[in-house]
């Protein structure tokens, strides 16, 4: 069946605004979308007054609107797995004091979907909603378990971004890390998304298929042997309980 064009359009609109918050001016995201400006206008105008986007006025660019962001909520609160996942998430900042986050594969990305937040007095900046590599990130090579090596080098058969300057791109040492982090059943990450901070993270498996990733994000200064081998531990378990109460209650996905 054919898409219908006009929507189409719409979405792809409010995917790329998504994606580049405040960064894309009605020229950018004409030319990024092959759309005219003369019908692009229009539709922007429509989502703005909708408050589905937010327009900036000195800057000229467009953002995700109070709209989008409730009618994403709905959806997130409606879901009973989540519900689920998000009190072990409690349990886990409660015991280690750090800030926890949740992933699932969105198209061969990791799509961060929700996080407790620690009570340090020196927190990392997430966004929920945003999604990143596979490659280089914690949760994301705790998905990449599923994976196949030929899995992996198909999916990444061109060059890779490097996002600071220890961002591990090199395809044969991504195939060689994911293994040995398979084996060991976590994954981690250090200073490759930004150089102030790291993350470990476990699998969520529900009937032995990967559904999600849990992990646990710290500054680099709080990276001490001991204070990693609790969280790995604390990951673990948790990642076992919520299996195992998912699987208990019938829910085969947490979305």
């Amino acid at each position: 069946m054919s898409s219908h064009k006009p929507t189409e359009r719409v979405i792809n609109i409010l995917n790329i605004v998504s994606k580049n918050p405040n960064k894309l001016t009605l020229s950018n995201i004409s030319k990024q979308l092959n759309i005219p400006k003369s019908t692009l206008s229009p539709i922007l105008k429509t989502l703005v007054e909708s408050e589905l986007l937010n327009f900036d006025i000195a800057t000229q660019t467009y953002a995700v609107g109070l709209e989008t962001f409730q009618i994403g909520q709905s959806y997130l609160n409606s879901i009973n797995g989540l519900d689920i996942v998000k009190s072990h998430m409690r349990s886990i900042v409660n015991e280690c004091n750090e800030t926890c986050q949740l992933g699932i594969n969105h198209r061969n990305e990791v799509l961060y979907l929700t996080k407790v937040e620690s009570r340090q007095p020196i927190k990392l900046l997430s966004s929920i909603g945003r999604n990143l590599p596979l490659y280089c990130t914690g949760l994301g090579r705790a998905l990449l378990f599923e994976y196949s090596e030929e899995d992996i080098r198909e999916l990444y058969s061109e060059e890779l971004d490097k996002f600071t300057e220890y961002t591990i791109n090199n395809l044969d040492d991504i195939v060689n890390l994911v293994n040995r982090c398979r084996e060991e059943d976590y994954a981690y990450e250090k200073q490759e998304i930004t150089t102030d901070a790291c993350c470990i993270a476990v699998p969520i498996r529900i009937n032995n298929s990967i559904q999600a990733a849990l992990g646990v994000s710290f500054p680099v200064v709080r990276a001490t042997e001991e204070h990693i081998n609790d969280i790995i531990s604390l990951l673990k378990l948790h990642s076992k309980m919520i299996s195992h109460e998912l699987s208990n209650l019938n829910i085969n996905h947490i979305l």
